[in-house]
């Protein structure tokens, strides 16, 4: 594996970035501390070894051993001799849910609140690009993927990670899980050209609702690299499930965005006795 250094853009120039200024061993700790945080390490997973983390980072066995050390210390993992470092942290967030949908324009106080059909009718309108397959693949449903969906361990998915990009720069890295037999004669090439919601909606999948989580994690090598920004920059982490009209979860996404190149806002309006709150969540590449 090529060793990448630090605190340099994916195109290898120096940027102002504030990590750049941190300790090599605590930007790699911040990156593995929000992997487990956010469940990405699971309970009882090995974290990558020694040798690995040198060749992935570009760094000393010293500074690997001072790393993991540093997660031990923060009780997120333990270190068995021999056997390597493992997580015994067990990642639990207070999450919030409700319909997501996107609409264009700005945000008005009085518009009405946008549905599913606003957010399949915005994809449709939207001007033709290609999108930069990275991975297309058969894996196993585990860990939070699997409970997203509500399949059982091991249950087969279509894997598919895409770059979309706007005006010349990629806005956003993500990473779905349909259930193997939604996706049944999907190819490649299919997924560079449409959004993943309306190739469910072709094959016949009645989106009702979707279901979103936003926090926020630090660049990797490889989302720097795909999303062309520095490693350690802050990015949007955006979990989303997508449900039709049976109660199905017929989509788990996993997505990062660079948030200077992208728009998440959200509107709340407080509902009249007998009414149902309404809220409205609107998501555009700026």
């Amino acid at each position: 594996m090529t060793s990448k250094r630090l605190g340099k853009s994916a195109t290898g120039a120096a940027e102002d970035n504030p990590l750049s200024r941190t300790p090599i061993y605590h930007q790699i700790f911040l990156l593995l501390r929000g992997k487990i945080l956010e469940g990405e390490y699971l309970e009882g997973q090995y974290l990558p070894g020694e040798r690995e983390l040198c060749e992935i980072y570009g760094i000393s066995r010293i500074t690997a051993v001072r790393v993991l050390n540093e997660l031990a210390a923060a009780g997120l993992v333990v270190r068995e001799q021999g056997r390597g470092t493992r997580v015994k942290f067990i990642a639990q967030a207070t999450v919030v849910r409700g319909p997501m949908a996107t609409v264009t324009g700005e945000v008005r106080p009085n518009a009405r609140a946008p549905s599913v059909e606003d957010w399949l009718d915005n994809l449709r309108r939207r001007p033709p690009t290609v999108a930069t397959v990275h991975v297309f693949e058969t894996a196993e449903a585990k860990g939070p993927v699997a409970e997203g969906l509500g399949l059982p361990e091991g249950s087969k998915v279509l894997k598919v990670t895409r770059v979309w990009r706007f005006e010349g720069k990629p806005y956003n890295h993500i990473t779905t899980h349909v259930p193997f037999d939604l996706a049944n004669g999907w190819t490649k090439e299919m997924l560079e050209q449409k959004p993943l919601s309306l190739l469910l909606e072709a094959s016949g999948c009645r989106i009702a609702r979707m279901e979103e989580r936003v926090s926020a994690v630090l660049a990797d090598m490889t989302l720097a690299e795909r999303l062309e920004v520095s490693f350690g920059t802050p990015l949007l982490r955006v979990t989303r499930t997508v449900i039709d009209e049976t109660e199905r979860p017929v989509d788990y996404l996993i997505g990062y965005y660079p948030p200077e190149r992208y728009d998440y806002a959200v509107s709340l309006t407080r509902s009249k006795p007998g009414q149902k709150a309404n809220g409205r969540a609107n998501l555009r590449p700026i």
